[in-house]
């Protein structure tokens, strides 16, 4: 990365804020400039910093867009999510994704937690078992807490095709367990022949494909029901110090901040693990997972989010200024409108939630809200139109019907205005519409 002197970044933050004019996006062309030299510098620094006054740590060009604001929050729901301890058991749990990126992303869709999770055993069989103690214990433990309800678990893949509740499921897709499969340790599937096939949680083959817990968490104080989930980097040491993946590679760090400081050394050790090629096969991922959300599967809104951390990972920071401009925008906040009714759907349906009704009310409120300062005219009319009907379904005893209609039509045309609004903005932008169109899907 090249180091970009004060004089050449005001240049270069005026030719993006003029760019940005011409897409209707509004760039504060002294911030961004500002932006440009920090980022530029933060090559100079180690690839893992370590912040003593927050008490936190992770790749450096993470940490530039972290909100501390929202630490304390974090710390909290992480305590809630994280894994179970046990005594064979090291961890160190981040936020990632874009809620890691406050600064920026001011809209995330929900929490993203990912957890490193390190168990001490004499062979692999052993570390297996101890995983699926703990995930196990993790999953069940939402069900004895109140304001949070566990939705689902990956855990396992399968061995063969099979249909998993009405859905075809392919050799080596994940397992995806129900929170009553998980209670039960035991869930009913079909093979390819129709016949009725019982896979055993102690059966599975753990650590295999995605390991990840999803859940929803009330936080009363802020009034905000949110999606959390926590996706887990699982490894094993032997007695001889060896340390092997159970997923075959240790994940790189590009993305998360670690929240406890104190749990440095264990990260550190597994840091070493990563391949040296790390870099090149994230951005290799990004690039892939752009191609398909701009040719094969449009989501101009996610495609966004993946060229921000492309972009900034490889030295194309005029575009990653543009970009980062416009997760700001009041029509970028509908991305995560469909993620919050979610939430407060199950808070209110599930029979596990106890998650009170005022607060259900207070997260429809403020999409609501959302939704006035991003939208005008016909939009706005017809999905507040169709929020106040939930909202009057969520005063009903016992709840309205016909909340699957209503969120049907609120998610297809908020999904449609964030597609129209990201699509327009980045390809307005001449040197990432060049960059887009030369992706082969």
């Amino acid at each position: 990365m090249n180091t970009i002197p004060e004089r050449n970044a005001d240049a270069q933050a005026n030719e993006i804020a003029a760019a940005a004019k011409q897409s209707g996006v509004e760039v504060n062309a002294q911030e961004t400039a500002q932006w440009l030299v920090a980022m530029s510098n933060a090559e100079r620094a180690d690839a893992i910093v370590h912040d003593a006054q927050q008490g936190i740590f992770g790749h450096h060009i993470a940490l530039l867009d972290f909100d501390a604001d929202d630490l304390n929050y974090f710390r909290r729901l992480a305590k809630h999510i994280r894994t179970m301890p046990h005594p064979n058991v090291e961890s160190a749990i981040a936020i990632s994704g874009s809620a890691a990126q406050g600064r920026v992303q001011l809209f995330p869709g929900d929490c993203d937690f990912f957890e490193r999770v390190h168990i001490h055993a004499p062979d692999a069989e052993t570390a297996k078992t101890i995983l699926r103690e703990v995930m196990r214990a993790t999953a069940v433990r939402a069900l004895l807490q109140p304001d949070i309800v566990l939705i689902e678990a990956n855990f396992g893949v399968y061995t063969q095709a099979v249909r998993e509740r009405g859905q075809p499921r392919a050799a080596g897709d994940p397992i995806t367990w129900t929170p009553n499969d998980v209670f039960n340790g035991l869930m009913l599937v079909e093979d390819a022949n129709g016949n009725s096939l019982f896979l055993h949680w102690d059966k599975v083959e753990a650590g295999q494909g995605w390991t990840y817990l999803g859940w929803i968490v009330a936080d009363r104080e802020r009034g905000r029901i949110a999606l959390a989930s926590n996706m887990l980097d699982v490894t094993w040491q032997a007695p001889d110090g060896t340390i092997t993946s159970l997923d075959g590679s240790v994940d790189p760090f590009f993305q998360e901040v670690y929240l406890f400081a104190d749990e440095q050394p264990i990260f550190t050790k597994l840091a070493r693990e990563v391949t040296p090629d790390a870099l090149n096969a994230y951005t290799r991922m990004m690039r892939s997972q752009v191609t398909h959300y701009t040719h094969a599967e449009p989501n101009f809104g996610k495609a966004c989010k993946r060229l921000y951390n492309l972009f900034r990972l490889t030295d194309q920071l005029e575009a990653a200024a543009y970009v980062r401009e416009l997760f700001d925008e009041p029509v970028a906040c509908l991305y995560q409108v469909p993620g919050l009714l979610e939430a407060a759907e199950i808070a209110l349906r599930d029979p596990r939630a106890e998650i009170d009704r005022a607060t259900v009310l207070k997260q429809i409120d403020a999409v609501m809200e959302h939704v006035k300062n991003a939208t005008e005219g016909r939009d706005e009319a017809r999905i507040l139109a169709e929020l106040s009907r939930i909202k009057l379904d969520v005063l009903r005893e016992p709840p309205g019907s016909d909340w699957d209609e209503i969120l049907q039509a609120v998610r297809k045309r908020c999904a449609e205005i964030v597609n129209d609004f990201f699509r327009a903005r980045l390809l307005g932008y001449k040197a990432i519409r060049e960059f887009v169109e030369n992706l082969m899907p």
